[in-house]
């Protein structure tokens, strides 16, 4: 039997920064975008809904959303950060990031940005962003210290069109991965794709090493007897082991700390490690 995801399920307060969802299954929580509340940002020209946010680690997952004619404030950046561009335009003094596009910030990234139009992002920080002691940037847990650019020179963006990134086959039948970006050179094994899966795709058993996030973009997708549909986030913990498939097909954004193998094969691994 399928159930819809607004059915309600288990709801769990998560370690700290975690905001409580519902369970899916042990170690799988499943998380309706449309249904999470807005939470103004510092600068109060944009807002937040959030999955994950921890203040004290500077850990972040959710969506963001810029007024037209509003600035991000200047900050930097001390670990990676990545964004998917749902809509709209950023611009800071490298380029300009549009919709359909993730943009990456590297340690030690360090800009202002401004959206014309407005735009609205997802987002996955993995570290803290800091901020001038009496400045105010959109990151709600941004440390205040003095901000100093050590590596001016290094690109504070790296942007990547999804749909021109070419799609490679997987060990799945009807699953195709559009590969990233793998975090050469930042000193972590983790990868993000986009996983596209076909209607009647299936993948039995996959076991989770490490955690996992999806961004279910569009689509369906069905986690053991659950069904979730896009927009939605789906967190996996380790040691989470799920069994995929999808009705009508669907795609998504993944970021995975380690490996998952279906039926314990490393040959079966769906992210690219």
């Amino acid at each position: 039997m399928t159930v819809a995801i607004d059915i309600p399920l288990a709801a769990e307060v998560r370690a700290p920064g975690w905001i409580p969802g519902p369970r899916v299954q042990p170690g799988v929580y499943a998380y309706d975008l449309d249904a999470l509340p807005w939470r103004t940002t510092p600068r109060g020209t944009s807002r937040e809904k959030a999955v994950r946010r921890d203040q004290d680690r500077g850990l972040f997952l959710g969506m963001l959303t810029f007024d037209p004619m509003s600035r991000s404030g200047v900050h930097q950046h001390r670990g990676v950060a990545t964004s998917y561009f749902l809509s709209g335009e950023l611009t800071d003094f490298q380029c300009t990031t549009r919709a359909g596009a993730v943009g990456i910030n590297l340690l030690g990234a360090t800009h202002d940005a401004v959206s014309y139009g407005g735009c609205t992002l997802f987002s996955r920080l993995e570290a803290p962003v800091i901020i001038e002691p009496d400045g105010a940037a959109i990151h709600p847990h941004a440390l205040k210290t003095t901000v100093n650019n050590t590596q001016p020179f290094t690109p504070p963006d790296i942007t990547v069109m999804l749909d021109s990134v070419v799609q490679v086959a997987s060990p799945f039948a009807g699953v195709l991965r559009r590969p990233v970006y793998d975090y050469a050179g930042t000193g972590s094994n983790h990868r993000m794709c986009s996983l596209q899966l076909w209607p009647g795709a299936k993948i039995h058993d996959l076991n989770h090493s490490a955690l996992t996030d999806w961004f279910l973009l569009a689509g369906d997708l069905s986690i053991g007897n659950v069904t979730v549909t896009g927009p939605s986030v789906v967190v996996l913990e380790p040691g989470a082991r799920v069994h995929l498939s999808s009705r009508y097909g669907c795609t998504l954004l993944a970021w995975a700390e380690g490996p998952a193998h279906a039926g314990d094969d490393p040959a079966l691994e769906p992210y690219g490690f």
